[in-house]
């Protein structure tokens, strides 16, 4: 991949503004707007709110309120699933740096679609590639032939 591309999605990924209604977050996590209100008046998740507008949800923000969803239909109290949530939230901001810092571009390995990570060190003599597979993502070392 382009390099000036990648850097130009990466900074868009980051910089994102894609929001959605409080009515969309409640009909994708199963979260009643009431329960959303509430959360938000606690200071467990937030939204956007322009002068006479609807509240606005990021993205990273709906991720959040699922977490938490689940984490409160296991059985956690509010306060320890949006810890936990936002714990995760942060591990997911992370990946998705790491993704977006090593991500070179795709191609096949022995028949299935692999992500190319880049050289594995500054000897530039192996490639790393992340091959998906059914069973999983395994990892796979390619040398250079430098």
């Amino acid at each position: 991949m382009d390099k000036e591309f990648q850097q130009k999605l990466a900074q868009i990924m980051k910089e994102n503004d894609w929001h959605l209604g409080i009515g969309d977050v409640a009909n994708a996590t199963g979260v009643s707007q009431t329960k959303l209100r509430y959360w938000e008046r606690k200071g467990y998740i937030e939204s956007t709110q322009g002068k006479g507008q609807n509240r606005k949800f990021s993205y990273s923000m709906l991720i959040k309120v699922y977490q938490m969803k689940v984490l409160l239909d296991q059985g956690y109290t509010l306060a320890v699933a949006a810890q936990k949530a936002e714990s995760k939230s942060h591990e997911l901001k992370l990946a998705r740096q790491v993704l977006f810092d090593r991500f070179e571009g795709m191609t096949e390995i022995d028949g299935h679609p692999a992500v190319d990570l880049g050289y594995l060190d500054d000897n530039q003599d192996s490639i790393l590639y992340a091959v998906v597979k059914k069973d999983g993502t395994k990892f796979k070392v390619v040398p250079t032939g430098k």
